[in-house]
């Protein structure tokens, strides 16, 4: 990999991605003190808490981390650089505006959809752009422009469903509802962190590089899930609805034995808080997927609730933490330190991390995240809000270590 330093963009055009990420992730877990543990999926409040907590949170870090990353793995420059500038800035206040549609007026549905898709639909814009350029055809490429088409169609159809909610199109925004969570989160997010894991999880955990051919499987298999969900929300025919979402979930556990391959060939035994946060993820994952498939099995909607959660705060949200902790120390020491490698002692990479803190703030989600589960099958509300407390302490001690790790300088 021929990696010039000038790919990458300065830290101070990611840095805010990341700060907003983190901001969003603080104030949906308070939010979680206002619903209850018996609440359904299809309340208002969740939908807008999942909004909140999926495109502030999850999709702002995929953002940063992308901005960086996808310049690197393509062996090439940002074909439109400044856009960074103003999608977060419109990611965030569009995704504000429709969390207050969902929980107060549906009104400012369509403009809060709005705001998000222009932003997210400049960001797929510049991203087919750069690697269009690119003469890298891998894994990781591959799943970045496949990504970036499903996340352009699930935009279309929030934006439709969101404009449906606010009664300005005569839609039924329920027919798109599985559609739109495929396209999204399977389409876009499960594809991006399955090609990006080939790169990252080899390369944080010294593990051996997997080859594109054990990738490819659960790759094309999630790519037919997600169209399959996609045309039968069009044609609303119940059993390919079933057929896509057992294809995803063989895709997910496929794609979980490859993990688990990669980490059983560890060329030497340690452990960071990197490899325990993943660990903590890749175990939801799989509690994700038994209480999915359960639920799905016996129409218990406790058992998706539960299943939801894991998915959502257990998985993305030590999957993304754990990156985090590799990503921006990586990012600031690149940056101000490794310039002057050679004419004055500078720190390692791992002592930028407060390790620590760190330590805390996994505790606390641990906690948190197993007694919101917890609450949820037990139906004892002190448990819930014991784990929300948990849970924003554990995104207030995260806030902390950001702003120290960016804030280090010689």
């Amino acid at each position: 990999m021929n990696v010039s330093p000038g790919f990458s963009l300065p830290l101070r055009s990611i840095a805010p991605y990341f700060v907003a990420a983190v901001l969003f992730n603080i104030a949906s877990m308070s939010f979680l003190f206002f619903l209850q543990s018996d609440i359904g999926l299809r309340d208002f409040r969740v939908i807008g808490w999942v909004h909140a907590y999926m495109i502030g949170f999850v999709m702002m870090v995929i953002i940063g981390a992308m901005a960086q990353l996808s310049v690197v793995v393509g062996e090439i420059h940002h074909r439109y650089p400044k856009v960074f500038r103003w999608i977060g800035p419109m990611l965030g206040s569009g995704t504000a505006v429709l969390v207050i549609g969902f929980v107060y007026n549906p009104f400012w549905l369509g403009i809060g959809g709005g705001l998000i898709l222009v932003a997210l639909a400049i960001f797929a814009f510049n991203l087919f752009a750069t690697l269009r350029s690119s003469r890298r055809r891998t894994a990781v490429t591959r799943s970045m422009q496949w990504s970036a088409l499903f996340l352009g169609v699930g935009l279309g159809i929030g934006m439709m469903m969101a404009l449906g909610y606010a009664g300005v199109v005569s839609i039924d925004p329920t027919q798109w509802r599985l559609g739109h969570i495929f396209a999204v989160f399977g389409g876009y997010v499960m594809i991006n962190i399955m090609g990006v894991s080939t790169v990252l999880l080899p390369m944080f955990g010294a593990c051996n590089r997997v080859s594109d051919n054990d990738y490819r499987i659960s790759f094309y298999t999630m790519v037919m899930a997600a169209g399959m969900m996609l045309f039968a929300s069009v044609v609303q025919i119940e059993m390919i609805e079933y057929a896509a979402l057992w294809l995803g979930i063989g895709s997910v556990i496929y794609y979980m034995f490859r993990v688990y391959r990669i980490f059983t060939s560890k060329k030497r035994g340690y452990s960071d808080i990197w490899e325990r946060s993943v660990a903590v993820a890749f175990i939801a994952l799989a509690l994700s997927v038994g209480s999915g498939i359960y639920g799905v099995v016996s129409g218990s909607e406790k058992a998706q609730t539960i299943s939801f959660w894991f998915l959502t705060a257990g998985f993305l949200g030590f999957l993304i933490t754990a990156h985090l902790y590799k990503i921006v120390p990586f990012l600031v020491w690149f940056e101000r330190y490794a310039p002057y490698v050679d004419e004055r002692e500078v720190p390692m990479l791992h002592q930028l991390l407060p390790a620590r803190l760190a330590n805390i703030q996994w505790s606390f989600a641990v906690a948190g995240s197993v007694m919101i589960a917890a609450a949820m099958g037990s139906g004892f509300s002190v448990l819930w809000q014991i784990g929300a407390l948990l849970l924003v302490l554990s995104g207030v001690v995260l806030l902390a270590i950001l702003i120290k790790v960016l804030g280090d300088k010689l």
